[in-house]
């Protein structure tokens, strides 16, 4: 049996959050599985080297015009790997259509929505379950399965030479090293970057970091120099905006820990089995389960939250209002408490 997993997300956390469902597959099988992924998560070359992973498929996943050709194009594929089982870890039709095409012979899938009428039916999800985040959904899917799954582990193995390599680069820099992920696509997610700073200098002042790695992608923002600005310790951060999404996994790696905000890196920090402090907006702080993972939370957090309207996050407040209500003092004593 050739099994394939789908998940068609463009957003890097969401691939990381569903690494152990798709360790507990290849686990439950005891087999290697295929993964199909956006082309524009584009860390095929680390996913590839686990030891739960034999080779990993890329798609546009595009819609409108484009989508007969992307789902044509995956079929072919699937024939040539002679993928005879899929699961699909979400409701998307494409990536059904194409099993379909290639002639696969079990298909499951979430089967809400048109999917229902391309998967096997005995472990659907229900339309009720939307409202839920992905993490849950995934969980009930699995448990349909009878998999077990675990988020205690190390979902993220990286090659030892290239880890080695890629610290060369910095060896010459005063440690401990530390690593905070500053930034985010939305806005209600994102800590101040005075707040940051303030965290540094506070880290640094009692030994706890030497060297700040600051991890900020957004072109249109200098969340650097906002942080930078703010510290009494310029010359202890490094800015890497430059570098790749492979490469920010390394450099998360080989730091002692990692700080930042709901978003893709927290996601790596926690796959990576790493010590993560990550800073809950107005937000649902179940969605990621990594055991490694401390969640920090306003005080005026709302689990209502947590089961949206029609649909996860349909009930998020859209601004940074509450985000902001997390001190750095209550940051920091999380961090010391917990290293």
């Amino acid at each position: 049996m050739r099994i394939c997993i789908f998940y068609s997300s463009p957003k890097l956390g969401d691939i990381i959050l569903q690494l152990p469902f798709i360790k507990a597959i290849s686990v439950h099988f005891n087999k290697k599985v295929t993964l199909c992924i956006n082309q524009n998560i584009n860390i095929q070359n680390i996913l590839q080297k686990q030891n739960y992973i034999d080779s990993v498929i890329v798609n546009p996943f595009r819609r409108g015009r484009f989508f007969l050709n992307d789902v044509f194009k995956l079929s072919k594929i699937l024939k040539q790997k002679n993928i005879d089982c899929a699961f699909i870890l979400e409701k998307t039709k494409g990536t059904a259509i194409a099993c379909k095409l290639a002639k696969v012979e079990k298909i499951f899938g979430f089967g809400i929505g048109s999917q229902k009428f391309l998967v096997e039916n005995f472990s659907r999800l229900k339309k009720n379950d939307l409202r839920y985040n992905y993490t849950y959904q995934s969980i009930k899917f699995l448990n349909f399965h009878k998999i077990s799954y675990n988020f205690n582990d190390n979902f993220l193995i990286l090659d030892q030479i290239e880890k080695i390599n890629f610290k060369k680069k910095y060896e010459s820099l005063p440690k401990p090293w530390v690593c905070f992920a500053v930034d985010s696509t939305e806005v209600n997610r994102i800590w101040p970057q005075k707040n940051f700073a303030e965290l540094a200098d506070k880290l640094i002042n009692k030994n706890l970091a030497k060297t700040i790695f600051i991890i900020n992608h957004e072109n249109h923002k200098k969340y650097f120099d906002e942080v930078i600005s703010n510290s009494k310790f310029r010359n202890n951060f490094v800015n890497c905006k430059s570098l790749n999404r492979s490469d920010i996994i390394y450099l998360i790696e080989m730091c002692e820990f990692f700080v930042g905000i709901d978003s893709g890196p927290s996601c790596v920090s926690g796959a990576l089995n790493k010590k993560t402090f990550c800073i809950i907006g107005p937000t649902d702080a179940t969605l990621p389960r990594f055991n490694s993972m401390t969640k920090i939370v306003s005080d005026i957090y709302d689990n209502r939250r947590e089961v949206g309207l029609k649909r996860c996050g349909d009930n998020f407040v859209q601004n940074d209002s509450e985000v902001k209500t997390i001190s750095v003092s209550k940051v920091f004593d999380t961090i010391v408490k917990n290293l």
